[in-house]
C-alpha cells in the first residue's frame, strides 16, 4: 500500500511560518542635511526644556523625540554639555533678534496708541518674558551659573549690551523730535536690568510666588502686563 504524501505546511510568501505575521518592513531611512538634522535636534531639546527644565534634556530621550540615535546627537553636539552651549546661544540668538529688530521696526502691542518713549513697552517686555521664560532659557542659564558651566563665551554677555545700546538709541531719537532732555543711558540699563530680572525671577520661582498668592495663568499674564506699564510709565515721565 503506497503511503500518500501529507501536503506541506503552508508557507507565506515571505517565507515565515504558517501562522506568522509577516515581518515588518524595514523603517525607511530619512536623510536630513547636517543643518536640518541639529535643527530639529535642538527643537526637540528646546520643548524638553520649557516643560522639565534642565533635567529633562536627556540625549536619548530627545534622540526617541526626534526619532534618530543617541550617537547621532553627540555627532552634531559631541555631548550634552555641547548641545546645552548650542541650545543657549540659540535661544540669546532668538531673543537678541527678535528685541532688536521689534526696536527697528516698532512694535506691536501698545505701538499704535501713541508711540512714544514707552508706546510699545508692553510687546518689548513680552518678548522678554517669552524668551526667558515661557521657554526654559532663565532655568538653562541660571542652571549653568549655578554649575559653573557659564563663562565669558556666552552670547549672553553681548546680548543685554546690544539691547540696551537699541533702547537708548530709540529714546535718544524720540527726544530729539521732541525737544526733551536726552534720557540717561544709565536709566537705559536699570530698566533692560528690572525687565530680564522680573523674567529670570518668574522663570525660577514665579509660578509658585503666584500660586501661594492665590494667582493662576491669568493672574501671572495680568503681572506682566501691569509690570509693562510701570515700565512705560517710567519711560514717559522723562526721569
Amino acid at each position: 500500500m503506497s503511503s500518500v504524501a501529507k501536503n506541506p505546511p503552508e508557507v507565506a510568501e515571505t517565507g515565515g511560518k504558517a501562522g506568522e505575521a509577516p515581518p515588518k518592513p524595514a523603517a525607511k531611512r530619512v536623510r536630513r542635511t547636517a543643518e536640518e538634522a541639529r535643527r530639529l535636534i535642538l527643537d526637540a531639546a528646546e520643548e524638553r526644556l520649557a516643560r522639565q527644565g534642565p533635567e529633562g534634556l536627556r540625549l536619548q530621550d530627545i534622540a526617541r523625540d526626534v526619532g534618530i540615535s543617541h550617537p547621532a546627537i553627540l555627532h552634531h553636539f559631541e555631548s550634552r554639555e555641547g548641545l546645552v552651549r548650542a541650545l543657549i546661544g540659540r535661544a540669546n540668538r532668538q531673543l537678541r533678534d527678535t528685541l532688536l529688530s521689534a526696536l527697528d521696526g516698532g512694535g506691536k502691542g501698545d505701538a499704535g496708541k501713541g508711540g512714544g518713549k514707552g508706546g510699545d513697552t508692553a510687546y518689548h517686555i513680552g518678548h522678554v518674558f517669552e524668551a526667558l521664560s515661557d521657554r526654559g532659557t532663565a532655568r538653562l542659564f541660571s542652571w549653568m551659573l549655578l554649575t559653573g558651566r557659564a563663562n565669558s563665551d556666552q552670547p549672553v554677555n553681548n546680548v543685554m549690551s546690544e539691547i540696551v545700546d537699541a533702547i537708548q538709541a530709540r529714546r535718544e531719537s524720540h527726544a530729539r523730535q521732541t525737544g526733551e532732555p536726552v534720557p540717561d543711558r544709565e536709566d537705559t540699563l536699570f530698566i533692560a536690568m528690572l525687565a530680564a530680572s522680573a523674567a529670570f525671577g518668574e522663570a525660577i520661582i514665579g509660578r509658585q510666588l503666584a500660586e501661594s498668592a492665590g494667582l493662576d495663568q491669568d493672574g501671572l499674564k495680568r503681572f506682566r502686563l501691569w509690570f509693562a506699564r510701570l515700565v512705560k510709565d517710567h519711560l514717559d515721565s522723562g526721569k
